[in-house]
């Protein structure tokens, strides 16, 4: 009898440690017992201006009010967690999120470990350099210092970049520190998406920095949903086209870019 109950135990407890490996999600039940709304963890990095930031511990942006824009639509709640970028798509293979909005750029090595909506933002790199610089473009970075944001694409502009033309790379973690970087001379230039270039000079954040030459790169933005979750990707694609028909992401559009 003893063996059989130590048994039973040793099964509860496998089963309780199996359980708290699950999906990161919750669905909250009515009285009757039936699913109401679905919570999903999201994904997001919010030192990136007007795409996601806090204020007063509220989570605020462009991306911020298109996701729960579009979870409203599609009868989903949005738990936001914030990380550093380089985190978002190990922590979207590993289902500790559902899904991520972050300005991620929808790139097929990507695509190889994580679901992407339908694109929602266009976008692009550019170089940044202090005003006054004799840097005019990408063939007078011959032996400066080009400094990027850990895990993004701006990185993997900038290491081709310094191959191609002879320059090093210094890499950062925090987005808003690229521009104090090259402002402080500590960097000659550095690679960011336009967006958040735009933004930054916009706020008087990267004072004393301007763009030079044609932006280097057209990229697309999508929001990132884990791949396991079919049915999310299918309503969150639904909701996107349902909030671009309405007039609802280009009111957030102007909000946020004046545009």
């Amino acid at each position: 009898m003893k063996k059989m109950w130590k048994s039973i135990a040793i099964c509860g407890a496998i089963t309780l440690a199996l359980a708290g490996c699950g999906k990161a999600s919750t669905t909250t039940n009515n009285s009757s017992g039936d699913a109401k709304e679905r919570t999903l963890v999201f994904a997001t990095s919010a030192d990136g201006g007007a795409f996601a930031h806090k204020v007063n511990g509220k989570y605020e942006g462009f991306d911020i009010e298109v996701v729960e824009a579009i979870a409203k639509k599609e009868g989903y709640k949005i738990q936001w967690k914030d990380m550093k970028f380089d985190g978002i798509i190990p922590s979207l293979k590993t289902n500790q999120v559902d899904g991520a909005a972050a300005a991620i750029t929808i790139k097929e090595e990507r695509k190889a470990v994580t679901n992407f909506t339908d694109p929602y933002f266009d976008s692009g790199l550019v170089l940044v350099v202090k005003e006054g610089s004799s840097i005019n473009g990408p063939a007078e970075l011959k032996g400066k210092t080009i400094v990027a944001k850990n895990g993004t694409s701006g990185l993997e502009k900038a290491k081709e970049l310094a191959k191609q033309y002879g320059a090093k790379v210094k890499i950062l973690e925090d987005e808003p520190t690229l521009y104090l970087d090259v402002q402080n001379g500590q960097s000659d230039a550095l690679v960011n998406d336009y967006p958040f270039v735009t933004d930054k000079m916009k706020s008087g954040t990267a004072k004393g920095l301007k763009i030079v030459g044609e932006r280097l790169t057209g990229e697309q933005y999508g929001i990132a949903i884990a791949k396991d979750e079919s049915k999310v990707l299918e309503d969150f694609n639904k909701g996107l086209k349902e909030i671009k028909d309405d007039g609802e992401y280009a009111a957030l559009h102007k909000k946020y870019f004046g545009e």
